[in-house]
């Protein structure tokens, strides 16, 4: 074992070690596990997202390739995406270098404990807190605030995050009780300590009842609860008690804390095997510790803390589901069994299982999850007995990265795609709009794939339905299937920029994303919508849009050029149904003809049409003019099967009542 300078913190509180009679360095052994002459600090500050999991893992990579024997990650998060925060737990599990220490300064809440206990120790400031990271759903605007998980999708997102917390335990030597009571709630627990090898293990209520006489005992836990907490696991009766959906309770927001008239209440097993006190009141049929009979199965290496984990079991149960999150490492956790009675006695109640449970300093360091406490920099090297620390932090192209997938800023790029793509549509195909619309939706999709969210069919669906919309415009103009496809396709596609590649639809957070998504989308079509409709008013104003518009075709007779937006302007009644003219532009679908020496904004109906052809009238709106070319023979070039539309003296009352 390598024997290393380690500097208290009351030393480094009185300056250090140096001249003039400074306190002298107090000097402890470094494990060699621990010892490492470079280390790097991959600091996690704030929100945990796809984008701190690509630098994470980025700045992780760079440290092996530097060959840095020692990495720190600095946690002060209150948690974030648990994709997220997996990915990075995998990472640093996977990394080359073994030495890692997370330093929870100050806080690693939720995803900030889930990556935290995937490092081999824990150090942490003081003040500093640590642990619930209950699953949640989170409304990105803010809509619907936070929302537990029903039964089914507690079922689905619990186990990956449970085999992961419990892996870390196994790996780092933490309890694996207590690592369950971080991710979730209704689990109550006790600690007992070996009076032979003073080993202290949490323990559950049958293993309680295996060991001791009596109730067990309850009262103030040791651990504190989450103030405004929620609850996520609901006791289920049976069919019919509306647990299924989540319950009541959990459809209002299932309000936090302890029950005011019974503090134990929310410890209730399911099936009815507990009263609120918690005396055995029936069986549940589930796996019974009692007997010791279900844990020498241990189905996926996992052993529940707790009955109401009995789904989480069954999952690691179902071989094809333990293949997402088996568990590689062996547990070698006591089979406590009625034998032990006598080997143990009581230190305390942890937990109530109302609420995952939080840990302060003390707390960490008692329950065995902290080694040391660690203020700076200084202390942190003294810790690894380490000649060299290199901070690194995330650059400004994933700062810029989070800030374009940010949900305000997408929908405000979604918008601009869409306003700008109409206006082009609108201007006879400049470019200039075009252009400012291929870079807004590059930079939406662009962003995306970096983080993990782009992915072909998205890609796909949007192309495809641009291309089904200029089809509708410019080679058979006209709203219909085309145009419906088109809108459409744009519309999922847009959508299917929230949703991260490869989910599946079952997940819980993937139905969040679609929820978000299509919200954001659904917005910015309705802002694009009164976007267009306020250019569409006050186009003739604009002077941007007078210079963007068919230029180049001129009047008449000397008439003055009306703006091509004007077809779908108002207008002023007098072209009506059958009235013919003569194109003065070429149609590609709009332009302009001559009517009896007045120059009209039209719209083709029928495909494109030269300049100089004969049209006539065949739809004619308050919002547009659509024509259709005139053959030499003098019928319609464009009519249907129904044929030419017949044109008679009521032609006037007829257009008065369109």
């Amino acid at each position: 074992m390598a024997v290393m300078a380690f500097i208290s913190n009351a030393t480094l509180a009185q300056g250090g070690a140096g001249a003039g009679g400074v306190t002298p360095v107090e000097v402890s052994s470094i494990p060699a596990a621990r010892q490492a002459d470079r280390i790097v600090v991959i600091t996690v500050e704030g929100a945990i997202d796809a984008t701190t999991a690509v630098s994470v893992k980025r700045r992780l990579e760079a440290a092996e390739r530097a060959g840095f024997d020692g990495m720190v990650l600095e946690v002060n998060s209150p948690g974030g995406d648990l994709g997220a925060c997996l990915e990075i737990s995998q990472a640093i599990k996977s990394s080359s270098i073994r030495n890692t220490v997370a330093w929870v300064n100050d806080e690693a809440h939720s995803g900030g404990a889930i990556i935290s206990l995937a490092c081999r120790e824990i150090v942490t400031s003081d003040p500093s807190s640590f642990g619930d990271a209950l699953i949640i759903l989170v409304d990105m605007f803010g809509l619907t605030g936070m929302q537990t998980l029903t039964p089914e999708q507690r079922t689905k997102a619990l186990p990956p995050l449970m085999a992961d917390v419990v892996d870390s335990a196994r790996r780092s030597g933490y309890d694996e009780f207590l690592v369950q009571a971080i991710v979730t709630d209704g689990i109550e627990l006790w600690q007992v300590e070996d009076v032979e090898t003073g080993e202290r293990l949490a323990i559950s209520e049958n293993e309680y009842r295996m060991l001791f006489d009596g109730e067990p005992v309850r009262g103030r836990p040791m651990l504190a609860q989450v103030t405004g907490g929620v609850r996520t696991y609901q006791p289920s009766d049976g069919p019919g008690d509306g647990s299924a959906d989540g319950s009541a309770e959990q459809e209002a927001g299932a309000d936090a804390g302890v029950d005011d008239e019974d503090p134990d209440a929310s410890a209730a097993d399911p099936g009815g095997s507990q009263d609120p006190q918690g005396d055995p009141v029936g069986d549940t049929g589930g796996v019974s510790q009692a007997d010791g009979e279900g844990l020498s199965e241990n189905p996926g290496g996992y052993i529940p803390a707790s009955e109401t984990l009995e789904d989480v079991q069954r999952e690691f149960g179902n071989s094809e589901r333990a293949l997402e999150f088996g568990l590689e490492v062996e547990s070698d956790r006591v089979v406590i069994t009625p034998e032990d009675r006598g080997s143990y006695r009581l230190v305390g109640y942890i937990c109530d299982g109302t609420s995952a449970i939080v840990m302060r300093t003390q707390d960490m360091r008692d329950f065995g999850f902290s080694t040391a406490t660690v203020q700076n920099d200084e202390e942190l090297k003294a810790f690894f007995g380490a000649e060299q620390l290199v901070r690194t932090n995330e650059n400004v192209f994933e700062k810029l990265v989070r800030f374009l997938t940010n949900p305000i800023v997408k929908l405000f790029l979604i918008i601009v795609f869409l306003l700008a793509l109409g206006i082009e549509m609108l201007t006879a195909g400049t470019g200039i709009a075009g252009g400012v619309a291929v870079v807004a939706l590059i930079v939406l999709l662009g962003s995306n794939s970096l983080i993990g969210l782009s992915s072909w069919w998205e890609v796909l669906a949007i192309v495809c339905g641009l291309l089904c919309l200029a089809v509708e415009l410019f080679v058979m103009p006209g709203f219909g299937v085309f145009g419906v496809i088109g809108f459409l396709l744009v519309f999922v596609g847009l959508i299917g920029t929230f949703v991260s590649a490869g989910g599946s639809m079952s997940s819980p957070k993937m139905q969040q994303q679609l929820i978000t998504g299509s919200v954001v989308v659904l917005l910015a079509f309705v802002s694009a919508g009164v976007g267009w409709w306020l250019i569409i008013r006050n186009a003739q104003n604009l002077p941007l849009f007078d210079r963007l518009i068919l230029s180049s075709a001129s009047g008449v007779g000397g008439m003055p050029q009306k703006s091509m937006l004007h077809a779908i302007v108002m207008d002023d009644g007098s072209v009506k149904v059958g009235s013919e003219g003569v194109t003065t532009t070429p149609l590609y679908p709009i332009g302009q003809a001559d009517f009896d020496g007045q120059i009209e904004d039209v719209h083709s109906a029928f495909g494109p049409i030269e300049r100089g052809v004969r049209v006539r009238v065949v739809s004619a709106t308050k919002m547009r003019i659509e024509v259709e070319e005139i053959s030499e023979d003098g019928s319609d070039a464009g009519a249907g099967p129904a044929g030419p539309v017949a044109h008679g003296p009521d032609d006037d009352a007829q257009t008065e009542n369109t």
